[in-house]
């Protein structure tokens, strides 16, 4: 099993004591949002509409001022100046609870083995220069590469599936950024306590990662990379206090959100409690969660029951922003394509300036609203 040799040791040292503290001004940690009236199991029984209003749009490639209060930076599509990083998080329950989701501009969250799932995080260019940590990192699988693939992303993960390695090692879409990989091993370290231990203890840090991407001149490929936003709506015209709960595999794992529209986020469960981010100690939140319906199957002969997900493709899935839920369809023509998402009417969605999670499921009738 790799761990950190003291070159490796050294130079986290050596980057986090030069670049801690310079924190940039839009990357700071969410505030706390209180767990005693997030109990999913027993929600105020509210309905939720089941149409999205009208949001106020902001043109692609049009400056935006954001909200001052976001603690994430929004990948606007346009406005995206550099490779974003992308990188696998570990969600096994000894890896619990992960460090870094709450400052990733985008999640993705899908299965990967025997219902266990693994995160995709998205973070930007933009990434704040300090040494909190993010992960711990894990293994490839090739359907994250695809969706990987759609971003031009800077790729961090530790080894992988064979059919994600092959893909990873192959594309030029991505920067291949492999921590069992002695070219790249430098850029992430072990942490060694009762609470961490291998293969569930491997992480990199912001300083570390953006003193990669300037030092090898990571620079972008790509002009399509990001979504469109809007404005948060008033108060007035957010929905009611709610929840969503939904699984992936089995009924008695199930993870979801409580939405606040006081605060207009949504809180994250986890198997019904506080889903936490382990530097914070504060819940995740976020203002986007899209539940799209992707088709998976069991890789036939693969010795470790791995599965494969068809990201390619079209398909149905159901959007939650402002306490407000829409059917849309999202859409990935090619695996160097972006994976976007359309309304009803064909046009293309706006996101309520913030944070997106995206989940992965295997059907939508998955999902129990409250």
């Amino acid at each position: 099993m790799y761990r950190a040799s003291p070159k490796i040791a050294f130079l986290s040292s050596l980057i986090a004591l030069l670049l801690t503290g310079c924190v940039s001004s839009v990357m700071g940690i969410a505030t706390p949002v209180p767990t005693a009236p997030l109990d999913p199991a027993t929600p105020t029984p509210m309905g939720m509409p089941t149409t999205i209003a009208e949001p106020t749009s902001v043109p692609t490639g049009t400056p935006i001022t954001m909200p001052e209060d976001l603690t994430v930076v929004p990948l606007v599509r346009g406005q995206v100046t550099g490779r974003p990083f992308v990188m696998m998080i570990d969600n096994h329950p000894d890896a619990y609870p992960q460090s870094g989701l709450n400052r990733a501009s985008i999640v993705y969250e899908a299965l990967a083995e025997y219902g266990i799932t693994r995160f995709m995080a998205v973070f930007p260019p933009e990434l704040a220069k300090d040494d909190r940590q993010l992960g711990p990192v894990r293994s490839a699988r090739h359907y994250f590469v695809q969706w990987a693939m759609g971003m031009g992303a800077i790729y961090c993960h530790a080894g992988g599936s064979p059919a994600g390695l092959e893909l990873a090692e192959s594309t030029t879409e991505i920067v291949n950024t492999d921590a069992l990989r002695d070219t790249t091993s430098v850029y992430f370290y072990r942490v060694e306590t009762d609470a961490r231990f291998a293969p569930h203890n491997l992480y990199t840090n912001g300083a570390i990662l953006r003193q990669y991407a300037e030092t090898e001149k990571l620079t972008p490929t790509r002009t399509d990379v990001g979504y469109q936003y809007a404005l948060p709506l008033p108060v007035e015209k957010r929905g009611p206090n709610a929840s969503i709960d939904y699984f992936f595999l089995y009924d008695d794992q199930p993870v979801g959100w409580y939405y606040d529209a006081t605060t207009n986020l949504y809180a994250r469960t986890r198997y019904g409690k506080a889903a936490l981010d382990d530097v914070s100690k504060s819940q995740l939140t976020t203002q986007n969660v899209v539940v799209m319906q992707v088709e998976e199957a069991p890789i036939e002969g693969d010795p470790k029951s791995r599965i494969d997900q068809k990201v390619i493709g079209s398909g149905k899935a159901v959007f939650y922003h402002d306490g407000l839920r829409a059917d849309i369809t999202w859409e990935k023509k090619a695996a160097e394509a972006p994976l976007l998402f359309f309304n009803a009417d064909g046009t293309e969605v706006q996101f309520t300036a913030g944070q997106i999670w995206i989940s992965a499921v295997p059907d939508l009738a998955n999902i129990k609203e409250s």
